[in-house]
């Protein structure tokens, strides 16, 4: 609630400083003139004090539209040669134009259609304000790894929902300081890398398998949606990681869970609308639930960090759970909302894993011969041991990061200019500004790519060797490359194995051919061919 505000606050500020700019500049202007047409110093004062109050803020409100066109036709001017779509309104820019795209789930469409008319680096306009994308390897490298030029972003209040809290801007995947993520990070990425996988790997499989066999004793002839169903088998997972307390308090309430997870995923994007969407949102019944819910998972994230700190106290730092880590990453005894920032994290993140798994399934079961291989691959796997599992599922792997090529679950990411930096073709973006990047449109490059719309696992085949460097970024990559990677790969392929094994996966008959995927949002998730047919073997 205090982030929101102090976003309002600064919005406002920046609202005020605009208009009294304005002021600053129409009223000495206005004088003058008036002094210049004969009217004298007493003469304008006398009007204005006729005018009273409503005068005062009529000449507030027109000071504060005079400057905002001022600033405009300024920015315009300083960035009239950079290649990019032309505005639709001087006022607005492009905005309703990639607002309407959005709607329509078409956006990523609109902005690969000016890359490839405009160049992989354009500028386009939101509002007043010149934001810019890119599609080029070699600046998404600098936006990456070059810390020292750009930064996360940290204004837009991305992390609340209507002034609920979900994971505010601290957590170890949201902090945008750069000594405090660096510290944060070095505490959690030793509990992901790949030789603590191993050492988990049982632990992580058994809780797969028992998860797979809780979900099927709700599986039937009826079609099964896989988003839902994955969904609740990872939060079911995270009693792996060290969630659940004595009595499976976490792996029990999977199903709440990710309810909760799915409403977060679908209400937090639809925030940052003009004000009258806003206000038809904020009165939504179901947005009202969603605020609710958050509320309770903090509590239960309260929960559990309250008592794992006790057994910290008591039996000492385990490193197998990762909420002892969580508890170590925040150098403070008290449960505070940063903690629980990182507990929310933890849950979302962990869907991400659920939603490349679902668009995986409805992929394979429409590629016969994808699925064949992948089955009989199945049928003489070895996991006993990570390194085991990984050398008896190689086409496995592959068809898994072909879908993260077609369908990344991280769809673009955002940067910002802590200096002014130069373009490939000279031209230079000021500090500042924001520069977004889209794996959904790089992943597809047909200067990158080779068919880059078909679906074939084969073009992994020999890794990443042939693939352009900062072309394929599911996992992003630089210093803030995805710490989860290893487990994300690792509990995905157990999540396969298990599934079928268990089961004969079929579209639904009739819609054999319906592949259709949400793309309006940050998380891409299939919407279409979701539901499937489980017939156990």
């Amino acid at each position: 609630y205090n982030e929101y505000k102090s976003y309002l606050r600064m919005r406002a500020k920046q609202c005020l400083r605009l208009a009294i700019r304005g002021v600053a500049i129409f009223v000495p202007a206005s004088v003058l003139l008036g002094v210049l047409s004969g009217c004298t110093l007493s003469q304008y004062g006398s009007l204005l004090y006729t005018f009273g109050v409503p005068g005062l803020l009529l000449t507030f409100c027109v000071s504060f539209l005079l400057n905002y066109l001022r600033i405009t036709y300024t920015a315009h001017a300083l960035h009239k040669n950079y290649p990019g779509p032309p505005r639709e309104s001087f006022i607005s820019g492009n905005y309703y134009e990639m607002r309407r795209a959005q709607t329509k789930n078409q956006l990523f469409d609109l902005l690969s259609d000016w890359c490839l008319q405009h160049g992989d680096t354009i500028l386009f306009w939101r509002f007043g304000s010149p934001k810019f994308f890119t599609c080029d390897p070699e600046i998404i490298k600098s936006m990456l790894t070059e810390i020292n030029i750009f930064k996360k972003a940290d204004s837009i209040p991305n992390r609340t929902l209507f002034g609920q809290r979900i994971t505010g801007t601290n957590s170890f995947l949201t902090v945008t300081d750069g000594q405090r993520w660096a510290q944060k990070r070095k505490t959690m990425s030793v509990y992901f890398t790949k030789s603590h996988m191993t050492t988990m790997f049982d632990k992580m499989k058994d809780n797969i398998e028992r998860g797979i066999k809780k979900l099927s004793s709700e599986v039937n002839q009826e079609p099964v949606d896989v988003v839902e169903f994955y969904g609740e088998l990872f939060q079911y997972f995270l009693g792996a990681l060290g969630f659940d307390l004595d009595n499976e308090y976490v792996s029990s309430n999977s199903k709440f869970h990710n309810d909760v997870i799915q409403k977060i995923l679908k209400w937090a994007p639809q925030q940052f609308v003009p004000w009258h969407e806003y206000l038809k949102l904020k009165m939504n019944p179901e947005v009202g639930e969603t605020i609710e819910s958050i509320a309770k998972l903090r509590n239960i994230a309260f929960h559990i960090l309250k008592e794992k700190e006790k057994e910290i106290r008591e039996q000492g730092f385990d490193a197998d759970d990762i909420v002892h880590h969580v508890i170590k990453a925040n150098k403070t005894d008290q449960i505070n909302d940063t903690k629980m920032d990182d507990m929310m994290t933890i849950f979302l993140v962990i869907d991400n894993m659920a939603k490349t798994l679902a668009t995986f399934f409805v992929r394979i079961v429409r590629y016969p011969e994808v699925y064949k291989k992948i089955v009989d691959e199945i049928s003489n796997v070895d996991t006993t041991t990570l390194t085991a599992t990984d050398k008896s599922l190689p086409y496995t792997e592959m068809a898994l990061l072909e879908c993260l090529r077609l369908h990344p679950t991280l769809m673009r990411g955002i940067r910002v200019t802590k200096k002014m930096m130069k373009l490939n073709n000279g031209l230079t973006i000021r500090a500042n500004t924001l520069i977004f990047f889209g794996q959904l449109i790089l992943h597809k490059h047909h200067k990158y790519w080779d068919r880059p719309d078909e679906f074939l696992p084969e073009r992994f085949a020999q890794g990443s060797s042939n693939i352009t460097p900062f072309t394929y970024l599911p996992f992003v990559a630089g210093p803030r490359v995805c710490m989860g990677k290893h487990l994300a790969m690792v509990s995905m392929k157990l999540a396969i194995v298990e599934t079928l094994k268990r089961f004969k996966l079929a579209p639904v008959p009739g819609q054999e051919k319906e592949m259709e995927w949400d793309n309006r949002f940050t998380i891409v998730k299939p919407i279409k061919g979701n539901n499937l047919i489980f017939t156990p073997i």
